[in-house]
């Protein structure tokens, strides 16, 4: 069976770029992280892909908060996932404190989307006792994304052994729920990555932008024959 892989556009993109992957993937083991702009530009072009938002509001529903879009938003506009936490947004807005980001996970749930909740080597200070409560009542709405912050953008992954040890122990903690790994996958390293049992995928940042790169990584995601 293919592993997940995740692939997280960041604030990059162009209706072009949009026309291009639209035309290019059909994968059923690839989503796809537009900026929220992008996203129903590119459920007319291909209803086949399944779509992440980057993030969701805190608020529920409907309400004055000028610029926020809510996780019902989203579901109701078709979007299967949304990414929750990443390091990127946490590391520009107080707004995503460990509150809010399992604020916005309880949101994205009660509105029927699968999350994908991002976390470092601190994630014992997001998963909590309440935390591990809400993931069991998830039904599989909830994927983890292990991010080392060391990897984020440098290009630097860890040694595979530690990746794994890390994995393990989320793993554990959290009854064995499907966890990704992102930080500089590429695909030169997607195979090694995705080849550590423990690991159910991979979140892809920068590589994701480019087909021929997005195409290497979806072939490793394949168990080798």
């Amino acid at each position: 069976m293919s592993k997940l892989v995740v692939a997280n556009w960041k604030m990059n993109g162009s209706i072009d770029l949009v026309d291009e992957f639209a035309k290019t993937f059909t994968a059923d083991n690839l989503i796809l992280g537009l900026p929220t702009i992008f996203l129903s530009p590119f459920r007319n072009r291909n209803s086949i892909l399944k779509l992440a938002a980057q993030d969701c509001s805190m608020f529920q529903g409907f309400g004055a908060h000028t610029g926020e879009i809510s996780a019902r938003m989203l579901r109701e506009s078709g979007i299967e996932y949304v990414i929750l936490g990443h390091s990127e947004r946490r590391s520009i807005s107080n707004l995503d404190s460990t509150e809010n980001i399992l604020q916005k996970l309880s949101n994205a749930m009660d509105a029927g989307l699968s999350s994908i909740l991002c976390i470092d080597e601190n994630f014992d200070q997001l998963i909590d006792e309440k935390t591990t409560d809400l993931l069991r009542n998830s039904l599989g709405k909830v994927i983890l994304a292990f991010e080392p912050v060391s990897a984020i953008g440098t290009g630097i992954v860890p040694n595979l052994s530690d990746i794994r040890e890390t994995v393990s122990k989320i793993k554990e903690k959290c009854d064995g729920i499907n966890t990704l790994y992102g930080g500089s996958v590429n695909s030169i390293n997607a195979r090694e990555i995705m080849d550590i049992p423990e690991i159910d995928g991979v979140l892809v940042g920068g590589a994701s932008l480019k087909i021929p790169e997005l195409t290497a990584i979806l072939q490793a995601s394949s168990p080798a024959v």
